[in-house]
């Protein structure tokens, strides 16, 4: 909606700033990296608890004794907690980019 003010009998003037366009090509962009970024760091997480725990009972190259696996570590945490905060700020790019053609 523009806001108009009127100036004299019939005349309008149009305000200087022009309206804000619908950016939905920068909202399906970030919504697409978004999910991308998630998939990515819960297959990783995945992969990685899989190499250090195994699928099922114990097989060759892991130690009898589960309390002498070694987990994945604390970097592990660190990459799924820089892919969160990376997800949560794209999903909020794109929700503002789908929200700008709303009224």
């Amino acid at each position: 909606m523009r806001a108009e003010t009127e100036v004299a009998a019939g005349e309008y003037r149009v305000p200087v700033t022009p309206p804000r366009r619908r950016s939905y090509l920068k909202a399906n962009v970030a919504a697409v990296l978004a999910i991308a970024i998630a998939a990515t760091a819960a297959w990783v997480t995945a992969m990685s608890f899989v190499e250090a725990y195994g699928l099922g009972a114990t097989h060759f190259g892991q130690s009898a004794d589960p309390a002498k696996r070694s987990g994945p570590g604390v970097g592990l945490f660190v990459l799924d907690g820089v892919a969160l905060v990376a997800v949560v700020v794209l999903a909020w790019i794109a929700a503002r980019g789908f929200r700008a053609g709303k009224a």
